[in-house]
């Protein structure tokens, strides 16, 4: 029975038919049709996030899904300066970009098997239309899904090159049955173990960029008109705080010298807060210009003189300190409310002066009574020990 039903089998792989072109056509979109919903059983498509609004897949004619791909590996400024000097130190032979493409192959590897897991029966032609549109040359007409033509670039076209030997290894996996490109636990534990292993003093010098702006940004957010420059002057701070955080091995002098600019600008913006709380000055253009002067550290003339608002207040903080300084510190003097008031009234608004200066201006001819007026000045400086004098004097030499 064996051997009979072998012999059928080769008679039956022996006959032909012919059929019509019609027929043939039919048989063939049925054919494709079957071939289709079996690729469809053991390769589903998972992980799609959109529909691509005019790509299409270059065999099939689908249309292309855009894939849930996993999210970049995020790395600090020192990582990607770490990266760039190991990429630089590499070379340019083809040793150094084949060992480029297998650092870089992890996230290309992950993005490969995602859209295959989208876009079952995609080739290497449609993931480098979405994900390099560069390495896609455009061609002239359209295929026969309606889209335009084209080809790869020479460099992908390059024999077992990096995208192709990547993609050809690559699986229709879904981003989250993939291995994570960033494991958060195992970087917790290399950053805890980092900063374990490191001096308290090590530990306070890691956080020197963060304080210094921390620093810097509450410096800037404070408006004085009385300071117009105070904007320029953080500006200028900043620039100098860029170049310290840049290199990974920080320079404490750079450092030194940026909290000694912030401590002096801090000071002058705690001055001008403390004349303007002292002062009780509003906003008026008369009180700022009256404040940048006295910052400048010039002589000033109070608006209003000893009966304006600015006067009446300076002249009750010299009274206060008076009396402050002339407090009886003895518990017994202290009881007597009488002699206290009688002290107090004696009290003067102003202490006493350490020096008086005298400054006399006079317009009378000399050498004679019969030369020009000219202007003449002296200046006396009193003190307990000593007396100064500063003479200027003019002539008259013109009928000398």
């Amino acid at each position: 029975m064996e051997i009979d039903d072998v012999e059928e089998t080769e008679s039956e792989e022996e006959e032909f038919f012919e059929c019509s072109s019609e027929e043939m056509a039919s048989d063939e979109i049925s054919s494709t049709r079957q071939l289709k919903a079996k690729h469809l059983l053991w390769n589903k498509p998972t992980g799609r996030l959109a529909k691509h609004p005019s790509l299409r897949l270059n065999q099939t004619g689908d249309p292309l899904y855009l894939p849930i791909t996993q999210d970049p590996v995020p790395k600090t400024e020192d990582q990607l300066e770490e990266d760039a000097q190991v990429m630089m130190q590499l070379g340019t032979d083809k040793y150094a970009s084949e060992m480029r493409a297998r650092m870089m192959s992890a996230s290309l590897l992950s993005d490969m098997e995602s859209f295959k897991a989208a876009n079952p029966g995609a080739v290497l032609e449609d993931f480098i239309r979405w994900y390099s549109p560069r390495d896609w040359v455009d061609d002239d007409g359209i295929d026969e899904w309606g889209q335009g033509k084209g080809h790869l670039s020479p460099r992908m076209m390059i024999p077992d090159n990096p995208w192709s030997t990547t993609w050809a290894s690559a699986q229709p996996v879904p981003a989250h049955r993939q291995k994570r490109l960033f494991d958060d636990t195992r970087e917790a534990e290399k950053a805890l173990h980092y900063l374990s292993s490191k001096r308290i003093g090590q530990v306070a010098q890691l956080l020197l960029p963060s304080l210094t702006h921390a620093a810097l940004h509450t410096l800037s957010s404070q408006k004085q008109e009385a300071l117009p420059s105070l904007p320029d002057v953080a500006q200028s701070i900043l620039n100098k705080l860029q170049f310290a955080t840049k290199p990974i091995h920080q320079k404490l002098q750079l450092y030194e010298e940026i909290t000694r600019d912030i401590e002096s600008v801090e000071a002058l913006v705690a001055q001008v807060n403390s004349l303007q709380h002292k002062l009780g000055g509003n906003d008026s253009k008369e009180f700022t210009s009256f404040l940048i002067q006295l910052m400048r550290g010039k002589e000033v003339s109070v608006p209003g003189g000893s009966r304006g608002d600015i006067g009446a207040r300076m002249t009750t903080m010299f009274r206060d300190a008076q009396k402050v300084a002339h407090m009886m510190t003895s518990a017994s003097n202290t009881n007597n409310d009488a002699t206290n008031a009688a002290r107090d009234g004696r009290h003067k608004t102003f202490p006493e002066p350490s020096c008086k200066e005298f400054i006399l201006r006079a317009i009378m001819p000399r050498p004679s009574p019969a030369s020009t007026p000219q202007p003449q000045r002296l200046y006396a400086c009193l003190k307990r020990d000593h007396i100064r004098l500063a003479g200027f004097f003019s002539e008259d030499t013109t009928f000398m």
